[in-house]
Parts: C-alpha cells; structure tokens; sequence
C-alpha cells in the first residue's frame, strides 16, 4: 500500500517558503499553482512547496516576466567651470 503524501495548509505552506500569508497567496497565484480544496482551505504537497520557493511555474504555464527597472540619473546641480 503506497503511503500517502503529506498536505500543508496556506499557513504551514507560508511558513515553510519563508514568507507572509499574503506574498505566499500571491506568489501561488502569480505561478499558476492549484492545490488541493477542502471546504475553504487550501493544501498544497511538498512537491508544490519546493516550486512556489524555487518559482518555478505550475505545468504548461509559463515562466513570469521579470521587470527591468529604470536606472536614474542625477542631474549635475552646478555647471562645469572654464
């Protein structure tokens, strides 16, 4: 008889990525990753644990966009001298 796998609740889930309740939920979504339902709760495998940390995608979807950000430039306050 094959031993099942363990679930993690969001809570427990969260904890184990090393983030907040709420940065977890919205890494979870941003990735793709459909846990399991039971009534409200969601549980999500160990499997699905070490993706939603590494941010690796749900299968057949596809890696998220990263955003370049703008370097500035300070303006020169004073001007060159002759």
């Amino acid at each position: 008889m094959a031993k099942q796998e363990r679930l993690y609740s969001t809570a427990e889930g969260a904890y184990a990525t090393r983030l907040t309740l709420s940065s977890f939920r919205a890494k979870v979504s941003k990735l793709g990753i459909k846990g399991k339902r039971q009534g409200q709760k969601m549980f999500y495998t160990h499997k699905q644990l070490e993706d939603i940390y590494g941010g690796i995608p749900a299968e057949g979807k596809k890696a998220p966009k990263k955003v370049k950000s703008k370097k500035l430039t300070q303006s020169k306050a004073t001007t060159k001298r002759k």
